[in-house]
């Protein structure tokens, strides 16, 4: 079968700060159908500008007997940002383009597809679905497409038993736009942070053996920075520590990042992110009270906070991190303790975010619906007809904490609100800027 997938990307490479992202998940999916003899091909939208998006769709599906289109993004979790809350009506328009272009089947994919699979098939008018990792899923739907009714949402297990050999993507157009290669050692999260679309997802390991395989051909396409693409980097402390010890053990030169939980941290992990290359890590430190970081089922304390930021300065380790304002019991004396606790931690940039986005399932929405939370007058974004928290809905327990927040930016270049003066949220592309520029 001819197989095509789309990289969906709303504005394409040219958003001032924010380094295009490949499309990881396609690559991944490319070489579990190519085992079953499928011929793949990848529409990478994110070099395609607006205006040639249709003719680029409309010639791309001609041969195709079966379209695969990633939503990586259902919207940027900002309330400032208007027009980038919501992406699933440029996804629409894209979904559409395709079946004017050709009757084809449209199969949907991807962590913003995964966070309302039902109402967004529905929405956009596509015909199947595969809900978390879609390898396993695809090739399931393209091997029995005609088994499967319209609307069908397929959900199996990622497949960690074969070796990516990452050829889909055009990875020298992401390096010169300032992208950077990305890999998952890993899929799900333990964690419970009640506010998270990744909250309790069963975590699934891949053998480092395979995943080092992939790295090497990743530095094989003249990678120089990789970003490991998972919820949090240490949410299986084992298993990143091998992966840690697999780049020393191997002598690999390159850089990498990615995302930290504040437990399970130890020193030793520290030490070992640091010699192998591990560059401004992003702390998820939500906030400096311990109350806030209780009301959104955070597991961690500022104790935790203050031991990890000891463990980074003494092994002269630059770490960024980010912070969400506006939960259940934030104020601006809570913000400010926040602050205050930054000036302790001493990060290189501190990345900061405020609303709380409510999306259907999680905790924090079964809280805010079953009446545990007060609301009146907290509620931000589409606050009518919008039971199902299908659009955008934010909620922010004082709005003068935006305020603190603004004036605390204005004073201090190390603080950044996403949303607030071209800030895009991008933490670790902010700290190596001015590396980059001496």
């Amino acid at each position: 079968m001819r197989i095509g997938l789309i990289n969906f990307n709303k504005k394409g490479v040219r958003e001032p700060g924010i380094p295009p992202v490949p499309p990881i998940g396609l690559e991944y999916l490319a070489d579990d159908l190519e085992e079953d003899n499928h011929e793949v091909a990848l529409l990478d939208l994110c070099f395609v500008d607006a205006a040639d998006r249709r003719d680029a769709i409309h010639s791309f599906v001609q041969d195709k007997e079966l379209i695969g289109i990633t939503f990586r993004n259902f919207g940027v979790d900002s309330l400032w940002l208007g027009d980038d809350q919501f992406y699933a009506p440029q996804l629409k328009t894209v979904v559409k383009e395709v079946k004017e272009a050709k009757n084809v089947p449209v199969v949907l994919g991807g962590q913003g597809f995964s966070i309302y699979p039902q109402k967004t098939l529905e929405y956009v008018g596509a015909d199947f679905g595969v809900y978390g990792p879609g390898e396993r899923a695809l090739r399931t739907l393209a091997a029995n497409l005609g088994n499967y009714s319209r609307g069908s949402v397929l959900q199996q297990p990622a497949n960690l038993e074969i070796t990516h050999k990452r050829h889909l993507i055009n990875y020298a157009k992401y390096f010169a736009e300032g992208g950077a290669a990305n890999i998952a050692t890993k899929f799900g999260c333990p964690f419970r942070c009640n506010y998270c679309v990744e909250q309790r997802r069963v975590l699934q390991r891949r053998s480092m053996d395979r995943v080092f395989a992939e790295l090497k051909c990743l530095l094989d396409l003249g990678a120089k920075f990789v970003f490991v693409a998972e919820p949090e980097f240490n949410n299986h402390l084992q298993h990143c520590l091998s992966f840690c010890r697999g780049i020393l053990e191997r002598s690999l030169k390159f850089e990498w990042t990615g995302y930290l939980y504040p437990i399970p941290m130890t020193e030793e992990l520290v030490r070992l992110m640091k010699t192998s290359g591990c560059v401004n890590p992003c702390v998820s430190v939500v906030s400096g009270d311990d109350g806030v970081l209780r009301a959104l089922d955070n597991a961690f304390t500022v104790k935790d906070l203050r031991r990890i930021a000891e463990w980074f300065h003494k092994y002269d380790f630059p770490f960024t991190v980010d912070l969400l304002f506006g939960g259940p019991g934030e104020t601006v004396e809570t913000a400010r303790r926040t602050i205050a606790l930054m000036e302790e931690m001493r990060p290189a940039v501190v990345g900061m975010n405020i609303g709380v986005r409510i999306y259907a399932g999680t905790g924090f929405a079964k809280r805010l619906q079953a009446g545990h939370f007060e609301t009146r007058g907290k509620i931000y974004g589409y606050t009518e007809g919008n039971d199902d928290l299908f659009l955008p809905a934010y909620y922010i327990s004082d709005m003068a904490v935006r305020d603190y927040l603004m004036e605390v930016c204005d004073s201090d270049s190390l603080y950044r609100l996403f949303g607030y003066s071209g800030f895009g949220g991008v933490n670790y592309v902010a700290a190596r800027k001015p590396a980059l520029a001496a």
